[in-house]
């Protein structure tokens, strides 16, 4: 097999990837935010910090111990939720610049 075979066949894989990328991040993201969604109306203690202050001034969270975690829970399940997205855009971005480069990879193989 010639090295412009396999390039062609590089190049078509990557291809196929990524035009399935934006709908798999798309897929991704609306399962993400609908997860924080749900999460906040459903298990607010989980993402909504300042349900939590509630809690802790109605005296329904007792202990110091138990009052730092339900503050800081929620704060890291929401910086953990934005990771997430912020990792999708990143993967967006280098199959974007990927796709130019197999568009110029393409051009020169057919030269």
């Amino acid at each position: 097999m010639s090295t412009a075979n396999e390039m062609r066949q590089i190049i078509s894989r990557r291809r196929r990837l990524i035009r399935i990328w934006p709908a798999i991040a798309l897929a991704l993201a609306v399962i993400t935010v609908g997860f924080y969604v749900w999460a906040f109306f459903q298990r607010p203690i989980l993402v909504n910090p300042l349900h939590v202050l509630e809690l802790m001034q109605s005296g329904n969270l007792d202990s110091a111990t138990q009052a730092l975690l339900a503050v800081t829970a929620p704060m890291l399940f929401l910086v953990i939720g934005l990771l997430i997205l912020l990792l999708l855009a990143f993967v967006t971005a280098g199959l974007v610049s990927e796709g130019r480069l197999m568009r110029i990879l393409e051009k020169n193989l057919h030269r």
